[in-house]
């Protein structure tokens, strides 16, 4: 569940676009804002840096814990904004995936808040409680999640009602489980590479948008082995379960986006659960940079952007 070097074309290229990105969309009217505590006192110079990724630290069980932090130039400190939590692959950093992930440019142009966090170790990596390849304290990045959160809340503005979660890889299985163990906290996730639904199961429904290559290497479409060791069931099988969480009704409708992605959905459910099947995709973002190494990267498709419509159309249920 790698995530190789970043090119610096790659990086050079996010921020370009992000700097031509536009202003925020309000949103609509009958959407509720949820304002937090940092809506009354909020960290001036967080919001001095806004249009620029600031690298911030927190300390958390004794360790300092770092992630990248970009608040869209459009922001205000007394507007409530949307969050975006990005969490990177095995190997990777929070450098890497706010390149690759291509939220960056979309943050900018459409007002809201991108933190991109790093993991610990060597390789940097996320615990995944509930799945067996995470050793040692399982509640590790729970907790960071926790505090990081709570410190955002405080010294940003934040729309608390909108607060989103995506990852790649295992950044995906972290999201995923952020959404089974804190429901209350998150709005909407959207997983690429790696959804997950734990074998206790989940606390409340939350609406899941996933994206699954078929000829994914790593972490496979189907029940079979991450890295050949780790049992898995397979995306299908993950979203389904998402599906029976979120109280939905019947098997998945197909339609399909092109000629190499379908879009699985469930019916009569109380928060969506959708899965975005690339059809020969590798372990890999629809829509970024091609990693070839990593299989096929399909361009049919933005999932960055699937993913923030999806969001939008979630805010406004």
């Amino acid at each position: 569940m790698t995530l190789g070097k970043v090119s610096p074309f790659l990086l050079a290229l996010a921020l370009v676009l992000a700097a031509c990105g536009g202003g925020q969309a309000p949103p609509p009217p009958s959407l509720a804002v949820r304002p937090s505590p940092g809506c009354q006192n909020p960290q001036a110079t967080a919001y001095e840096g806004a249009g620029a990724s600031q690298v911030q630290e927190l300390t958390v069980d004794g360790t300092v814990r770092t992630y990248r932090l970009y608040v869209p130039s459009s922001a205000h400190p007394d507007t409530p904004a949307p969050i975006v939590y990005n969490f990177h692959g095995l190997g990777s950093n929070a450098r890497e995936q706010e390149a690759y992930s291509q939220l960056l440019p979309l943050a900018e142009g459409e007002g809201f808040i991108l933190v991109s966090p790093d993991g610990l170790g060597n390789p940097r990596a996320w615990f995944v409680p509930g799945l067996s390849m995470s050793l040692g304290d399982p509640e590790r990045d729970l907790r960071f999640f926790d505090a990081l959160h709570q410190h955002l809340s405080r010294t940003l503005c934040l729309d608390l009602g909108r607060v989103y979660a995506t990852g790649m890889s295992n950044g995906a299985f972290f999201s995923s489980a952020l959404a089974c163990q804190r429901p209350e906290v998150l709005a909407a996730i959207a997983p690429v590479a790696g959804v997950f639904y734990p074998p206790q199961g989940c606390r409340e429904a939350v609406p899941v948008i996933a994206f699954h290559g078929t000829n994914d290497a790593i972490v496979p479409y189907g029940e079979g082995l991450i890295f050949n060791i780790i049992p898995y069931d397979g995306a299908e099988a993950y979203v389904q379960m998402w599906a029976g969480q979120n109280g939905c009704q019947g098997p998945a409708r197909q339609e399909r986006l092109g000629r190499e992605v379908v879009h699985l959905t469930y019916g009569g459910c109380r928060a969506p659960a959708e899965l975005i099947v690339v059809e020969g995709g590798g372990h890999t973002w629809p829509g970024s940079v091609d990693v070839p190494r990593l299989g096929y990267t399909t361009h049919e498709i933005s999932a960055a952007q699937m993913m923030w419509d999806f969001f939008q159309a979630v805010a406004q249920r």
